[in-house]
């Protein structure tokens, strides 16, 4: 299974990184057109989508709308912190089933996957 991270916050961005890299080809974006590059074909499974920041003139639900419209057999599954319960409402409202909140806790992390 190949999976791409879109996460700004270092530190979960590494947790997860490490968690999962002895199992699965992982690839970090660095970018909304780098992750938009990294999916391109049939390339990933499943992307972890930080839904938190704003990148240019996209909010991230649009990022993850626009993944799901190119690319729609790649599960994402969103990241929110823990106090955003608006946001995680959101997100899974348009669409998006799967959200993980920060602090990130491996646990969390595998049934996010084993979901897939």
């Amino acid at each position: 299974m190949k999976i791409v991270i879109f996460n700004e916050e270092l530190r979960s961005e590494m947790q997860m990184y490490l968690a999962l890299c002895n199992r699965h080809d992982v690839e970090i974006a660095d970018g909304v057109e780098d992750l938009m590059k990294l999916l391109e074909g049939d390339a990933a499974d499943l992307t972890f989508l930080d839904l938190t920041g704003t990148e240019a003139d996209h909010d991230r639900l649009s990022i993850a709308n626009q993944v799901r419209e190119k690319h729609p057999k790649i599960k994402v599954v969103g990241i929110v912190d823990h106090s955003d319960v608006e946001l995680e409402k959101t997100a899974r409202h348009k669409g998006i089933s799967s959200v993980i909140s920060r602090p990130i806790k491996n646990r969390e992390l595998l049934k996010a996957l084993e979901a897939e």
